[in-house]
Formats: C-alpha cells, sequence, structure tokens
C-alpha cells in the first residue's frame, strides 16, 4: 500500500510541474523565434558574436526578415539588452566565415555562402531562435545591416 501511495504522489507531482511548464508556453509550441534591433559587436572569438544596446526580444511568425520589415526597422531604436549572437558564419564576411571551425579548410573563398550583413559596429536586425539563459542567446537565421553605425 505504501509503494503504490509514493506512486500515485510522484506522478501527482510530475503532472503539477508539468502543467505549470506548459501553461508558461503551450505544449508543442518549441523555441520561438524572435526579432531584435541592435549593435552587432564582435568578440575575440570569430564564431562568437555579440548584440548590443539592443531592443527587447519580440517573437515573430517567420525566420526571415521581409524588405517590409527591414524597411520599419531601421528607426526603431536601440535599447539597453544584450544578446550573445550564435550560428554566425552565414552572416559574416568570406574571410571571417573561412576562421570558424574548419571551413577554412573545406571551402574555398569562392564556395562560402556568406552574406556579409554582421558588421562590427553596425545597427542590424536579426532573427533567430532564442535560447533562455546568461547570456540570453540567439541562435541566427537572418540578419539584415539597417545602414547605420552605433553610437560609441
Amino acid at each position: 500500500m505504501t509503494k503504490a501511495f509514493a506512486c500515485v504522489a510522484v506522478t501527482l507531482a510530475v503532472l503539477t510541474s508539468a502543467g505549470r511548464a506548459s501553461a508558461a508556453r503551450p505544449a508543442g509550441a518549441g523555441t520561438p523565434v524572435v526579432l531584435v534591433v541592435g549593435c552587432a559587436t564582435e568578440s575575440a572569438q570569430p564564431q562568437i558574436w555579440n548584440l548590443t544596446q539592443a531592443s527587447a526580444a519580440a517573437e515573430s511568425p517567420r525566420p526571415g526578415i521581409t524588405a517590409a520589415e527591414k524597411a520599419q526597422l531601421g528607426g526603431r531604436p536601440l535599447g539597453r539588452s544584450s544578446y550573445q549572437l550564435i550560428g554566425v558564419a552565414d552572416f559574416v564576411d568570406v574571410e571571417t566565415s573561412r576562421t570558424i571551425g574548419v571551413r577554412g579548410e573545406i571551402l574555398s573563398p569562392p564556395r562560402v555562402n556568406a552574406t556579409a550583413m554582421l558588421l562590427q559596429g553596425h545597427k542590424v536586425a536579426v532573427k533567430g531562435l532564442y535560447i533562455e539563459g546568461t547570456p540570453a542567446r540567439i541562435n541566427l537565421t537572418s540578419v539584415v545591416d539597417l545602414g547605420g553605425v552605433c553610437p560609441q
């Protein structure tokens, strides 16, 4: 009888904690895609960039930045948040991209697919998968240079 009671208690505890997690974010909702505007800052490691003076992350229904969104984002003010950017290889220049991992060993410069939209000190808009933590991170799916240099 005691073992049965213990099993029921554990099951109820698991179901209760699962219910709390699903209240914060619906079950099956997955990791949110967010849109953020901020200043691109290169770290000492080529594969890690930061987004400083950034706006708060806003959920987005799609991973890419449309032309209409880009036109609106240029006027968006900077903020006080900061995010670590990961998955930058496709958004830096070709030479920087080739320094990440073994890309330089396996890809000649003409074969590198890099947009060069992530530029040191520039105001950029990014979209990506939001990863909660310290620091908060964004795994990039899209980056556009908004054409302005960030204030120092």
